[in-house]
């Protein structure tokens, strides 16, 4: 009987040891993965400085508000007491701000390349989207950034609990640093098909806007990298949406009620960017949509 008990004190200990080991690796590879030294290759271009193109960037900004706030000063992304704290950037030109000091290297190496000036690889950041605007698209958007009114907002320092490193250094809560997944070769000399109200326009917006990362590569659905996104809907027209009415997408994508009746939390469906386009632009994703095959729910 001692040799039993004294086996199976082993074979805990054992598992212990190995739970340990394994713990401590994810939560050092997640510290790893945040201290890399990074210098991807930035391509520059023109930003311009006429009134159309600010408001076209203003335009495109829109978006930006659901995590860096109304007036672009940052806010709380997220403050868990299971997870930790972290705040959003503040984009304005405020002393003490991110992107006080930035230049236009630093703006298109972090927009497109999700790389800060410092060398350090940008945390949440959606610039495998953003960074897919045409080189005039994007200037447009840095244009009107630059023009931001300068607005200090104090923020807390960023902190993860011990076991939120692991689960991230585990990858439970999916990729973190768009880095990883840009391809880095090809964000150069971006151009958008002419605007238009056909599929292609409007893949190019869906693109901007990042509608695949939630609603997965066919669109039909499916759970987001992260545990804090509810699943996201099939967008195809094998879902509600194949019985909307130009009109009706249209007005969903602008007050953030559906047909169905259900209000969309612009949190985790940014329909607030997608509402600000015109209604040629928003014709134009409406009909990227309908071209794509129908299909069922995901089940994933």
């Amino acid at each position: 009987m001692k040799k039993v008990l004294k086996w199976i004190g082993i074979g805990l200990g054992v598992v212990l040891l190995l739970l340990a080991i394994t713990t401590f690796y994810f939560k050092s590879k997640f510290e790893n993965l945040a201290d890399r030294k990074l210098d991807p290759k930035v391509t520059l271009f023109d930003i311009p400085s006429d009134s159309v193109s600010i408001e076209r960037g203003k335009l495109l900004a829109v978006g930006c508000r659901n995590c860096h706030g109304n007036d672009y000063a940052g806010s709380d992304f997220f403050n868990d007491p299971g997870i930790g704290y972290l705040s959003s950037p503040n984009l304005t030109p405020a002393p003490g701000s991110a992107t006080e000091k930035y230049s236009v290297e630093d703006w298109v190496r972090t927009l497109r390349h999700a790389v800060n000036p410092l060398g350090k690889p940008v945390f949440v950041m959606p610039s495998e989207s953003i960074g897919l605007a045409s080189d005039q698209d994007l200037g447009s958007i840095i244009a009107y950034l630059k023009t931001l009114t300068p607005v200090t907002k104090p923020l807390g320092p960023t902190s993860f609990t011990f076991f939120a490193k692991v689960m991230a250094g585990a990858g439970m809560f999916g990729n973190l640093y768009p880095y990883d997944i840009i391809k880095h070769d090809e964000v150069h000399r971006i151009q958008s098909p002419p605007k238009s109200t056909q599929p292609d326009y409007g893949a190019y917006l869906a693109r901007y806007h990042a509608c695949k990362y939630c609603h997965g590569e066919s669109m039909n659905g499916g759970i987001p990298g992260d545990p804090l996104s509810p699943p996201a809907s099939n967008i195809t027209t094998g879902g509600n949406l194949g019985n909307w009415s130009l009109d009706q997408f249209r007005e969903t994508m602008r007050s953030g009620k559906t047909p169905e009746g259900k209000m969309m939390d612009a949190k985790f469906m940014p329909w607030p960017g997608i509402g600000a386009h015109d209604d040629e632009e928003l014709e134009a994703v409406f009909n990227y949509i309908k071209s794509l095959p129908g299909l069922p729910n995901s089940a994933v």
